[in-house]
């Protein structure tokens, strides 16, 4: 069970980027397939598991390349936890 709404998870910002994202999508997914967790931490590295729910983003970043990510909602709710969510 998710600890937060959808549109907790899709507004909260993970990572403090300068780059300049256009194009960008963000959703609330759930697996068909196993994926790798972008966690925030190198030592919680894990997969996300067929079925389970994740915050999936993809942009063009700086013009230059797609950057796509997926990470798990345990994940995000660390990062709530941790920094109070939303960052600006």
């Amino acid at each position: 069970m998710s600890l937060h709404t959808d549109k907790v998870y899709m507004r909260v910002e993970p990572f403090l980027d300068e780059a300049d994202l256009t194009c960008r999508t963000v959703a609330i997914r759930k697996a068909r397939k196993q994926h790798t967790c972008f966690s925030l931490s190198k030592e919680t590295q894990h997969m996300i598991a067929p079925g389970e729910r994740y915050r999936y983003e993809c942009a063009l970043v700086d013009g230059d390349f797609w950057g796509e990510y997926r990470i798990c909602l345990a994940c995000l709710d660390k990062f709530i936890e941790q920094f109070g969510g939303e960052n600006k």
